[in-house]
């Protein structure tokens, strides 16, 4: 848990908006605190420019706050500080926790997770398509081990490195009503989602997917924050601690989310989707 502390309740602590790369996702979760933490804004620096060393060390204080965007910006802040308190976005849980797992203390460390949790997912699914009962869902072997609490109505396969990527995924289609995806790059990346894709079409099931690149892929119904979104909250979640004294910022999930449909892709597979 973080605690914000200032030597004045009303000012906010020296700000640091950490990227993982400048690029326009970490831009749009910026923006929203660059506008309302503008006394002074955070500065932004992204762990590629050859001034971010300089920057962390700068900002590395207890009156200090780096909020960092994505999984680089807190491995970098994790190497480089001591003494600043951290709030990071754009990041899973699994991505946070591994992280911090070999921390003695993590209390400086606070976390908005842009994943929803899983079984709440499965029932923004069920009010959009009442007809899905059974989920299934591929996963790593490295991702399951971190995940051991599987609703009832869900059947998980793993994926043996030494198997076709695909194989899973035609065994998941035979055991549920919808295939639900989860953050694991191992498993939904760039140079494997069109394949993902086309194979789930071609045998009727719908996906459903947990970020905006799967909803561009083609995902028949996708739910997500997008990093407008999780800056919006970063920034209602610093007004809420306001005057920054004892009270600890958290380590939870976003609460907020879109909900995206891909009515072309229901109507090709003669899905009805209802909007609660």
């Amino acid at each position: 848990m973080l605690t914000l502390g200032a030597d004045s309740p009303s000012h906010l602590p020296r700000t640091l908006f950490l990227a993982s790369e400048d690029s326009l996702p970490h831009q749009q979760a910026y923006a929203p605190l660059r506008q309302g933490l503008s006394h002074p804004a955070p500065l932004f620096v992204a762990i590629t420019s050859p001034e971010a060393q300089h920057w962390l060390h700068h900002f590395d204080c207890h009156q200090c706050l780096i909020i960092t965007s994505g999984p680089a910006a807190l491995k970098k802040t994790l190497e480089t500080t001591r003494q600043a308190q951290v709030l990071s976005i754009m990041i899973t849980m699994n991505q946070h926790q591994q992280l911090l797992q070999h921390l003695d203390h993590n209390e400086r460390f606070a976390a908005l997770f842009m994943d929803l949790p899983l079984t709440q997912r499965l029932e923004i699914a069920k009010q959009h398509i009442p007809m899905l009962r059974q989920f299934t869902m591929v996963t790593s072997p490295q991702d399951q081990a971190h995940r051991m609490d599987w609703p009832d109505n869900l059947t998980v396969f793993i994926h043996d490195p030494k198997q076709h990527l695909l194989e899973p995924f035609i065994h998941a289609a035979r055991h549920g009503d919808a295939i639900v995806t989860q953050p694991d790059r191992d498993i939904y990346n760039a140079k494997t989602l069109i394949s993902i894709m086309m194979t789930t079409y071609r045998l009727g099931i719908p996906l459903i997917g947990h970020s905006e690149a799967l909803h561009r892929a083609g995902a028949m119904l996708s739910i997500y924050a997008d990093p407008e979104m999780l800056g919006k909250e970063a920034l209602a979640l610093l007004r809420e601690q306001a005057p920054y004294t004892t009270q600890p910022l958290p380590q939870r999930h976003t609460t907020r989310y879109q909900v995206v449909i891909n009515h072309q892709m229901a109507r090709s597979l003669q899905i009805h989707v209802e909007t609660p």
